[in-house]
């Protein structure tokens, strides 16, 4: 019990000292108004993805054509598509759990171009998946990766650009074009967005660790098919949900194309280096441990805020409480905030 002495003094000084509940209020990125996203017969990710429940954030990782499908594969928790077993499950013991989703090719890409499964190369099937499962995974960071039409590429777009519906280039299935259901369909023309991956240390240690790829930042995808597509989509939801009082906060999103003929290990030793990158960028983004109210700093006022958070399960107690101060109170990202979390905050208040 005495481990909880602290805490106890702390709440009774929170009974006169609750804070009063923060008002969110953001400004629209234009273009952000996303309609209902459409729901087909067929079953896409967000209707079969089991989550993992074990307290850590999810990063979404995305391929089209091989070798992208093939090189995502040990991070896919389909069963059917990776029998081996799911390895991204708080990977490399990083803190993250990592999503993989693709199209697979039978009859190769030639007879089977438009693919099958999750993420087909067409924009009506890729708009489908990707809103319903965006809102069940709310990634802290996604890649989205297609092939390219160099030999060894490993090419980081700087952004990604939309077009009217007649603007894009037709898919292999028609309707060949975004469509009026699509949330795509209502981005303004030429609207561009960019990446916020950490590029230059991504090409860095691709060049370092993996020479047989040829890492380099393009300044934008300016072309107009299913890659510059889903590329746009990965920087719209990281647009979407950027800001820091954002509970679902997208800490970095962004686009890579790979050369067509990069060999399935080297894609997965390149996607392996890359993520590692990419979750030290994203831990150096993020607040401190049990930092609740997002200052920057383990303090008092971190208790006030997890007391005044207090919950049952996935819910606050008091309806008033602030999501993002309950996002970030649940420090153990159980879905509760309790006294667990606030023994996390005394270990943390604690350690200089």
């Amino acid at each position: 019990m005495a481990r909880y002495g602290l805490i106890a003094l702390i709440a009774l000084a929170a009974v006169a000292a609750r804070p009063a509940p923060a008002q969110e209020s953001r400004d629209e990125f234009p273009g952000s108004a996303v309609p209902a996203p459409p729901r087909g017969v067929l079953r896409g990710p967000a209707d079969t993805l089991v989550l993992l429940d074990n307290g850590r954030p999810n990063v979404l990782l995305t391929g089209y054509w091989p070798p992208t499908n093939e090189m995502l594969r040990p991070w896919s928790p389909n069963s059917a598509q990776n029998p081996t077993g799911w390895i991204g499950g708080d990977w490399e013991a990083r803190g993250y759990n990592v999503y993989a989703f693709f199209p697979e090719f039978p009859g190769g890409t030639t007879a089977n171009p438009k693919g099958n499964g999750d993420f087909e190369v067409d924009y009506q099937d890729t708009s489908a998946d990707w809103w319903p499962l965006l809102e069940r995974l709310r990634p802290i960071a996604l890649i989205t990766f297609s092939r390219a039409n160099t030999t060894n590429g490993w090419e980081l777009e700087g952004g990604n650009r939309t077009y009217t519906a007649a603007g894009w280039s037709p898919d292999y299935l028609a309707p060949t074009r975004p469509t009026a259901e699509m949330p795509l369909y209502y981005e303004p023309h030429l609207l561009e967005r960019w990446s916020t991956l950490p590029m230059d240390a991504v090409v860095a240690a691709i060049t370092a660790e993996v020479p047989t790829l040829a890492a380099f930042i393009s300044p934008i995808d300016d072309s107009k098919f299913l890659s510059n597509c889903i590329g746009y989509h990965g920087n719209w939801w990281h647009d979407l949900h950027a800001a820091a009082d954002d509970p679902i906060r997208n800490y970095a999103a962004g686009h890579i194309h790979v050369g067509r003929y990069v060999s399935t290990a080297d894609g997965r030793l390149g996607t392996t280096v890359t993520l590692r990158v990419l979750l030290s960028h994203v831990d150096g983004l993020r607040p401190p441990l049990a930092d609740a109210d997002a200052d920057g700093a383990v303090d008092f006022t971190d208790a006030l805020v997890a007391l005044a958070a207090l919950s049952g399960p996935d819910r606050p107690a008091a309806p008033e409480t602030d999501p993002a101060d309950f996002a970030r109170a649940d420090t153990n990202r159980d879905g509760d905030v309790d006294l667990a979390d606030l023994s996390l905050w005394q270990g943390a208040y604690a350690t200089p």
